[in-house]
């Protein structure tokens, strides 16, 4: 499950920065990225221990520098493999504006959360429970499955970044 993230987090800065120094972008002027680039990072602790104390988590992954694949893959176990359709990600307008000024998807994959902030390993039958968990602007929503495999993770389709 991909549990959205509130924005940027404290991924990317360095890239961001290069970005509006490329552009000659001013900050002052631009209501989007001002709001955007000091938008807190939301933090799961709450709903994660208390998914945790409900025993309704397998496996859970904050998804940091190295993207979705990097940190998920630490806690896949070697015969398994989380297959993630990146087409289910649903991306968030920071994110798309990025994507705007020449990323390329390996390069946005790897640095950004893209609007993944965490992801949870679960067993289907308790999704409905661990959404109750969550409020709705964080609720979870399913981007793959946990299969048998030997790569640990891999990465199908592609970002819709419109």
């Amino acid at each position: 499950l991909a549990v959205p993230s509130s924005g940027m987090h404290s991924n990317g800065y360095s890239l961001v920065r290069h970005i509006i120094n490329k552009k000659k972008i001013n900050l002052k002027k631009n209501k989007f990225l001002r709001k955007e680039l000091l938008k807190p990072t939301k933090i799961y602790v709450e709903e994660i221990l208390s998914l945790t104390k409900n025993n309704l988590i397998s496996g859970c992954a904050n998804i940091t520098g190295g993207g979705i694949k990097d940190n998920i893959k630490r806690i896949v176990p070697d015969t398994l493999m989380a297959s993630i359709n990146l087409n289910k990600i649903k991306t968030k307008k920071i994110f798309k504006w990025l994507k705007e000024n020449n990323i390329e998807d390996d390069e946005m994959l790897k640095t950004f959360n893209c609007g993944v902030g965490f992801c949870l390993i679960v067993k289907p039958k308790n999704f409905n429970k661990i959404k109750k968990f969550f409020e709705k602007k964080y609720e979870p929503y399913p981007i793959g499955k946990i299969i048998r495999g030997k790569n640990k993770v891999k990465l199908n389709e592609k970002i819709n970044w419109s």
